[in-house]
């Protein structure tokens, strides 16, 4: 195959993919997700969010977007918590787990330690059977069919439902607490961004 048709037709695919898994997600916004949100609003200390591999990575953007939008939120390697880390981890906070398998080694030996703490567990998670999904107090189910890659083995539109899933938390979350333009750039005052906020505000 002509290298650039290689190229093109994986590119789209990869695309086409994604746009697929976002379209099925929509179906999972519903009463859990609803509950989910309610609790995170109700949350009296922070959202510790937490994942091993790419979820890690997709969990510092969640973070990220949380405390930018008003949601206290602290992210929490799974493979340094169970070495001392979970000392971080408050009485008031809630714990947000995200996998594709939901049988991660780490955050299986974190869940009973946090459920001995009494701690609020939220699962992010793709298999419905899976260790994490049957004990969260809470689980999201990100249905994924196929990841964008041949082998279908690389972390693409998985980790592309978690993202997208954190947006639609976050920006929920905003929602509900009528999150301000001035509310924004008090979390914004750097860069071209804080300049356009402080300027209109």
């Amino acid at each position: 195959m002509n290298k650039e048709i290689l190229i093109k037709e994986t590119a789209l695919n990869t695309l086409q993919i994604e746009a697929n898994t976002l379209i099925a997600l929509k179906a999972k916004i519903d009463t859990v997700f609803i509950q989910t949100v309610e609790a995170l609003e109700n949350c009296k200390g922070r959202v510790i969010v937490s994942g091993i591999g790419k979820s890690a990575l997709v969990a510092k953007k969640i973070v990220a977007t949380f405390n930018s939008t008003g949601t206290p939120a602290v992210f929490m390697h799974a493979a340094d918590a169970v070495h001392g880390d979970l000392g971080m981890i408050q009485k008031d906070d809630i714990v947000l787990f995200l996998s594709k398998s939901g049988e991660t080694g780490e955050l299986k030996v974190l869940t009973p330690l946090l459920k001995s703490q009494e701690t609020l567990i939220i699962a992010m998670v793709s298999n419905p059977k899976s260790y994490l999904a049957k004990r969260a107090d809470y689980f999201l189910h990100l249905p994924i069919s196929v990841e964008a890659d041949p082998n279908n083995l690389a972390p693409t539109a998985s980790t592309t439902a978690q993202m997208a899933m954190g947006d639609a938390i976050a920006i929920s979350l905003l929602a509900l607490r009528g999150f301000t333009p001035q509310d924004f750039a008090q979390f914004h005052p750097g860069g071209i961004l804080g300049k356009q906020l402080y300027l209109r505000v």
